[in-house]
């Protein structure tokens, strides 16, 4: 009896190992974090079998299974009816599955469940999420509000891309140099979910600086777009003059006396009139 234990337990552990070698390991889900609409994509699902058969492969976007590939059966690919699915099965096969034109919708987490076949059935599942983007048409556009400059105040920037979906980030540069940190930015939806961001920048102390100021806004949406406004330079300008030095000027330039010179030659001239009736009275007496 006892070498009958034995025996069941070496039998057990032989047979362990034979499996434990041959069993489903390194599953690899590759999926790209974003892909344009209207765009083809790839999805990869990578696996080692350690020489153990493949039973099936199956692909769910959520938990809804659209595509699935197994060997023993003829045909080996199924595709499953998904709204908004379209599957290239020429282009897909055990580790693959293409996808045609996606759309928006398809935006979410895409799964592949591999398992391999008898003895074990062991079963690995992967999951990754993909971003469907529309990518805006066109630069993002900057205006600046100066108004406020040749008081000392704040200069204020807004920057905004064109629609698309996510929401484009926005990046700042002043000067060439990138705007640490995060500025405000709201985001509005239209009608069609497009998403419009708009950025705004506000510089203190520009306006008492009276340095010239580049402004420019970087609008990127993933690795899919990425786009720069046109240039805008600021200076703000000079402050006006005094009502008093342009009074001053327009005398000079016109060659005119002020009011102060005026007195003074009325002042000689009297001095001189009756200076010049002394004498004349003087002369008249000696006559």
């Amino acid at each position: 009896m006892k070498q009958i234990c034995i025996l069941e337990l070496f039998l057990l552990f032989f047979f362990k190992n034979i499996w434990s070698c041959k069993s489903l390991k390194s599953v690899n889900l590759s999926v790209p974090i974003a892909v344009r609409a209207g765009h083809s994509v790839t999805l990869e699902c990578d696996y080692d079998l350690e020489g153990a058969p493949l039973y099936s492969v199956k692909w769910y976007y959520g938990d809804s299974e659209f595509y699935r590939y197994v060997p023993k059966e003829e045909p080996p690919t199924r595709v499953f009816p998904l709204r908004g699915m379209h599957v290239d099965v020429s282009g897909s096969n055990a580790r693959n599955v293409t996808l045609l034109t996606v759309g928006r919708q398809l935006s979410g987490i895409f799964k592949c469940e591999v398992s391999a076949d008898a003895p074990l059935f062991h079963t690995e599942i992967r999951s990754a999420k993909m971003v469907v983007a529309v990518v805006p048409n066109g630069a993002p556009v900057v205006r600046v509000d100066k108004s406020k400059l040749e008081q000392g105040g704040p200069l204020i920037a807004e920057c905004t891309a064109p629609p698309a979906y996510p929401a484009p980030n926005l990046t700042w540069f002043v000067n060439d140099q990138k705007v640490p940190g995060s500025t405000s930015t709201s985001i509005r939806i239209d009608k069609d979910l497009l998403e419009t961001a708009t950025g705004k920048l506000e510089l203190t102390g520009a306006g008492g600086t009276w340095v010239l100021v580049r402004l420019k806004c970087e609008a990127s949406v993933f690795r899919l777009y990425r786009a720069s406004s046109i240039e805008v330079s600021v200076k703000p300008e000079s402050p006006k003059p005094q009502p008093a030095s342009i009074l001053l000027m327009e005398s000079t330039s016109n060659g005119c006396c002020s009011t102060t010179n005026r007195q003074d030659h009325l002042y000689l001239c009297i001095v001189l009139c009756l200076t010049v009736m002394v004498l004349v009275r003087q002369q008249m007496i000696v006559s």
